[in-house]
């Protein structure tokens, strides 16, 4: 224990101490460029075939998509402006956006037809966010 916190601990001031500096350095939170068409949250970086082809059929290639984790999703629901599909996660209460979709993990969409139509209806209502040149 330093000097300063024993002062600190004597005068019952309690210290915080931020878990990560990397936020105020500007590395967490993500810049959504005007490319970016879907945002994906997941655990991790999706791989599996039906994730590929899923971008396939909404002809998105995977720089027009951006890969966030759970953690790194600190954009306040009202500023984003593109879709954002959660794989296997589930959005805080306080997120909400209108432009949101949410499936299990991508193993057990691709043996579930009924959850496959499912998300290709959220899919072809948001077609006009994909591809707004279109419109």
């Amino acid at each position: 224990m330093t000097q300063q916190d024993w002062y600190l601990k004597q005068c019952n001031i309690t210290q915080y101490v931020l878990r990560n500096t990397n936020v105020f350095k500007g590395e967490i939170a993500p810049h959504i460029s005007d490319k970016i068409r879907l945002i994906v949250v997941a655990k991790q970086q999706p791989t599996q075939k039906i994730y590929l082809d899923i971008l396939n059929a909404i002809s998105l290639t995977q720089d027009q998509v951006l890969v966030l984790t759970p953690s790194q999703l600190i954009i306040p629901a009202n500023d984003i402006k593109t879709v954002v599909w959660f794989i296997d996660v589930k959005p805080e209460e306080s997120w909400q956006n209108p432009l949101t979709i949410q499936t299990a993990s991508l193993d057990q969409l691709a043996k579930a037809p009924q959850q496959k139509r499912l998300l290709w209806q959220q899919l072809c209502q948001y077609e006009n966010y994909f591809h707004p040149e279109r419109t």
